[in-house]
């Protein structure tokens, strides 16, 4: 699901989509090219829901009315704490809709939108909360296939939930090799890619993209074309993220490399295992206190001007687009991005001379121990210790 949750909800009375008396439409909260999502009201439980509604033309195509209705057959089987919850199907006067929970916050495309690139040790905590989602959903048997930014809601109140399962598929069904490629380019695994064999695997390679984009603030493969990006995808390795973000640590920087392995066997056995490892790095008292981290971020997002909001999302997602924007904010500010690069540059020869410093030390101070072992095992030492008796 792609739409922007960032906006309040419009005036419903702009749309002519109502519900039965279950339900009142309080207002859009945005839009998709596949889907519109509004907020309601729930009567009979005085509950607020999140109703998203197929488009009129697309009801009529049934690859797409699949695909909607598997989406709430999914998610309403996956009840877990990070992924969004599925109440509801219905159909009313032809138009079908999914009421699902509402969530009260942004999703993480909005929210590197606004912030760039998050505190390492935030991003951590979304991306440890997003692999027990996943972790819940593979060994139950689905693969997800679309993770991205825009597919993960935070809330105001910390909570970090995956939604969007309109392509998820069943880790023993057989697919097509046009239905392998369904989800968007720019965070699928190469083995995706290329129309193979999906698995839980794959989902961790889309999460080692989207892991690199909310710490980086950019995503690590980036092209002029659509075929260009796929070629890097598959044959070329991620810009390294400390060049973009030196104040990622090490060990975070190696969580990202292992996501974005080429070799499916080469990541992280599940998702279990990636959040496992992320609590030990963050320490489990930290982690404890992740709602409130992630709430303390949300609240200091408020003070930030928001994005635009006036272009497409077609546009934002495209590629080529994005290529554009980055070279006209490049002509805008040749100097400012010179002085990062020369500063990155010291910092890297920094580093690096210490590296070296160290590796001689150390080259030196074990030469010095194996003279000294080697002089103790011919007797030589005692000669040097008491010189006087090597006139004797």
């Amino acid at each position: 699901m792609t739409e922007d949750r960032s906006q309040g909800p419009r005036r419903a009375g702009k749309s002519r989509f109502k519900l039965d008396e279950e339900y009142k439409v309080l207002g859009l909260l945005g839009m998709g090219g596949m889907a519109e999502v509004y907020k309601a009201e729930q009567s009979s439980l005085g509950r607020i829901v999140a109703v998203k509604k197929l488009k009129g033309p697309l009801a009529q195509n049934p690859e797409m009315l699949e695909r909607f209705c598997r989406e709430a057959r999914s998610a309403a089987n996956l009840q877990h704490e990070n992924i969004v919850q599925v109440y509801q199907m219905g159909e009313v006067d032809g138009e079908r809709y999914i009421v699902m929970e509402y969530v009260e916050g942004r999703d993480l495309k909005s929210i590197v939108k606004t912030a760039g690139a998050l505190p390492w040790n935030i991003a951590s905590l979304i991306l440890r909360q997003i692999a027990l989602g996943l972790g819940f959903a593979h060994q139950r048997g689905y693969i997800h296939r679309d993770i991205k930014p825009g597919n993960i809601m935070v809330s105001h109140r910390g909570e970090v939930k995956i939604m969007d399962f309109g392509i998820v598929r069943r880790v023993d069904s057989e697919l097509t090799q046009t239905g392998a490629f369904l989800g968007t380019p720019s965070y699928m695994s190469p083995e995706q890619l290329r129309g193979q064999n999906v698995t839980p695997l794959s989902d961790l390679f889309s999460l080692g993209v989207l892991f690199y984009e909310i710490l980086a603030g950019d995503k690590p493969f980036k092209a002029e074309s659509e075929a260009s990006l796929v070629y890097k995808i598959m044959s070329e390795k991620e810009r390294p993220i400390r060049k973009l973000s030196p104040e990622v640590p090490r060990r975070i920087a190696r969580v990202v490399k292992r996501l974005l392995k080429k070799n499916p066997a080469k990541r992280f056995e599940s998702a279990p295992e990636l959040a496992g490892t992320l609590e030990r790095m963050l320490g489990e008292n930290y982690v404890a206190q992740a709602g409130r981290e992630i709430a303390s971020f949300m609240m200091g997002l408020e003070s930030l001007p928001e994005p635009d909001k006036t272009r497409k999302t077609a546009e934002i997602d495209s590629e080529p687009a994005q290529a554009r924007q980055k070279k006209t904010r490049a002509r805008a500010e040749p100097k400012s991005r010179a002085g990062k690069s020369k500063a990155r540059a010291s910092e890297d020869e920094s580093e690096s001379r210490w590296m070296v410093q160290t590796l001689v030390l150390m080259a030196v101070t074990l030469g010095l121990i194996l003279i000294a072992y080697f002089m103790q095992s011919q007797g030589w030492l005692k000669y040097l210790l008491e010189p006087g008796k090597l006139f004797h």
